[in-house]
């Protein structure tokens, strides 16, 4: 509903994600907002949250989809890599695979795409509950 939409609309302009990396400012968010709920629930969290990131990193991507959907690509990568019941991990290759051409018709930097996958295998975003 709209009145929904407008709390978190306003509750993300509370995060200051200015000059963070797009995997450090997703776990200063999961930190203080759970995400949960249907996948179409979740997906419009995550839109916020990148609507707000791009706010304060305007330069990092050129598009609010293209941060979406790397963004959800990283909570996705962060389930595979971290959750026991999932015994064939993701690998690297599959995560760039799974983003191709999702930058607005383009391809995430490999360099980019490489830090991220790297920071969420060596560290969960957060404890899952």
């Amino acid at each position: 509903n709209d009145f929904n939409q407008l709390v978190a609309e306003e509750y993300v302009k509370l995060f200051d994600f200015q000059g963070d990396t797009l995997d450090r400012a997703l776990r200063k968010f999961v930190k203080q907002f759970t995400i949960i709920g249907e996948a179409q629930d979740r997906e419009r969290v995550l839109h916020f949250f990148a609507a707000r990131y791009l706010d304060c990193n305007p330069t990092t991507f050129t598009s609010i989809d293209a941060c979406h959907m790397l963004t959800c690509a990283i909570m996705l990568l962060n389930t595979d890599l971290h959750d026991p019941k999932i015994t064939n991990k993701m690998t690297f290759q599959q995560f760039s695979d799974n983003l191709h051409e999702l930058n607005d018709g383009k391809d995430f930097s490999k360099d980019l795409l490489k830090s991220l996958y790297n920071a969420i295998k060596n560290e969960q975003l957060m404890n899952e509950t």
